[in-house]
């Protein structure tokens, strides 16, 4: 991306913060950016276009980050790391982190943004895929599993940073304790339940989920 547009970019978080997702129009960007106000609808013609961009971005950084986590050679200090960035990122970008889920503000078709966040999907579900691989949760269904690692990590986050969960905490760290406490998660986890699927195995590609059953007994 070329200087301008990454200009404009940035300048919504700072409009954000000081406006809130609703107050950000292009003319503010284009004159928070220091460049002319009609700058953002010339490069990303109206503001969903320009939300489907600042998302895009947002969504790409996470998925990097969570790459990074993955190469953790080991399984389960990579699970603890991808939530642990997940958590920094929020406290770092707090504006695109608060508009990340909002995605009837951009073009929510848009394949830029699908694959943006395809990336963060795929890099969670590889590190879950090492963990079973590893002999974590081997007979549990890998989208259950993705569901409920991803859904409270976001979960536990979104009530930290929003206030719920950080007054009980008060005085603890962020990060810290989102890792101690995802931890037992996992460790519960680990014991074949209600949502083990023995007579199932399913894999993971870019292009979706493939399910194939093994023979019955």
């Amino acid at each position: 991306m070329s200087e301008t547009p990454t200009r404009l970019l940035d300048a919504v978080d700072s409009v954000i913060a000081s406006h809130g997702p609703s107050g950000v129009t292009l003319r503010r960007v284009g004159t928070e950016a220091g460049l002319s106000h009609t700058a953002a609808a010339h490069y990303f013609n109206d503001k969903p276009g320009l939300f489907t961009a600042y998302l895009t971005r947002a969504y790409d950084q996470v998925g990097v980050h969570i790459e990074h986590a993955g190469e953790n050679a080991d399984a389960r200090a990579a699970m603890l790391d991808a939530a642990a960035v997940y958590a920094q990122f929020a406290l770092d970008s707090p504006s695109p982190f608060s508009v990340m889920q909002r995605l009837e503000l951009c073009n929510v078709d848009a394949p830029e943004l699908w694959a943006a966040r395809e990336r963060c999907y795929f890099g969670v579900a590889a590190i879950l895929v090492r963990n079973q691989e590893d002999g974590w949760a081997p007979d549990r269904d890998i989208r259950d599993l993705i569901a409920t690692t991803w859904s409270f990590v976001h979960g536990f986050v979104e009530l930290w940073v929003s206030g719920p969960l950080a007054a009980p905490y008060d005085g603890e760290d962020f990060v810290e304790t989102l890792r101690r406490v995802f931890d037992d998660l996992l460790n519960s986890l680990a014991y074949t339940g209600s949502g083990a699927r023995p007579n199932a195995k399913r894999s993971l590609s870019p292009g979706g989920l493939e399910t194939s059953q093994s023979e019955s007994a």
